[in-house]
């Protein structure tokens, strides 16, 4: 495997400290939600790394990447919010202390300015117009915040410990169903393809599913917009792979 690859320049989440302990679903809740923040960041490492590495006369490689930037907008969009309109405000009354997580909230206002920026080039670029310099400097002015948010989100997620359990638990899988209704032919393969099995030694097993759910992705849902997910660092079935496009081209 290349030096380069989705682990970086953004520091993943390490889950070690907390997803062992059985004692309480606050735990949980902070792992399950750690492991699904890494594949927020690991799909932004992979924009990041290849932005300035694709074929400059290839328009359909480029298109493809900017699809799967606009996939990666939608995704992370459709989980924060989930978060605002379901499960923060679940958490609330289940601790009772209204404001708890009202921190997260503003977390998530100080990079939507720089990541509605980079959506809407996403959105809007034609190929022949790409810039791949200018997705990484797009990139660059939301990424901090954006990171530092999906960090300690995880820190207010653990200390829930004093908290019902059994609720905590049921407020997240609530959230996790209403994850379900995104477009799955524009989030299921990207899900997937940026989920590593192998991360801290192969201890989790995320996205949670029966072994048949890779292939119902691979072979329904990847193929519409088939082109998109060569950039996702993983296969469908989670395992790591080669970033499609790390060598120097000749782009813009």
């Amino acid at each position: 495997m290349s030096s380069q690859w989705a682990d970086g320049p953004y520091a993943l989440i390490s889950t070690d400290p907390f997803s062992r302990d059985p004692s309480h679903a606050a735990y949980y809740v902070a792992t399950q939600m750690a492991l699904a923040h890494n594949g927020i960041i690991r799909g932004l490492n992979s924009i990041y790394i290849q932005a300035t590495h694709l074929p400059r006369n290839d328009l359909a490689t480029i298109q493809d990447f900017l699809t799967y930037c606009q996939c990666w907008c939608e995704s992370m969009h459709h989980h924060h919010e989930a978060e605002e309109h379901d499960f923060f405000p679940n958490i609330e009354r289940i601790t009772g202390v209204e404001g708890l997580m009202e921190r997260n909230v503003e977390q998530h206002r100080a990079f939507t300015p720089g990541f509605d920026r980079f959506q809407e080039y996403a959105r809007t670029c034609q190929p022949k117009d790409y810039d791949g310099q200018t997705i990484k400097n797009l990139v660059d002015d939301f990424a901090e915040p954006l990171t530092r948010h999906l960090y300690e989100e995880i820190d207010t997620l653990r200390a829930l410990d004093s908290y019902d359990s059994q609720r905590i638990r049921e407020a997240y899988q609530h959230f996790e169903k209403g994850l379900r209704s995104a477009d799955m032919y524009r989030s299921a393969p990207l899900v997937f393809g940026t989920a590593d099995r192998s991360f801290e030694g192969g201890m989790h097993d995320f996205p949670p599913v029966p072994f048949f759910v890779p292939y119902v992705v691979h072979y329904l849902f990847a193929r519409r917009y088939s082109g998109a997910w060569r950039f996702n660092p993983c296969t469908f079935w989670r395992d790591r792979r080669e970033l499609a496009f790390t060598t120097e081209s000749a782009v813009a």
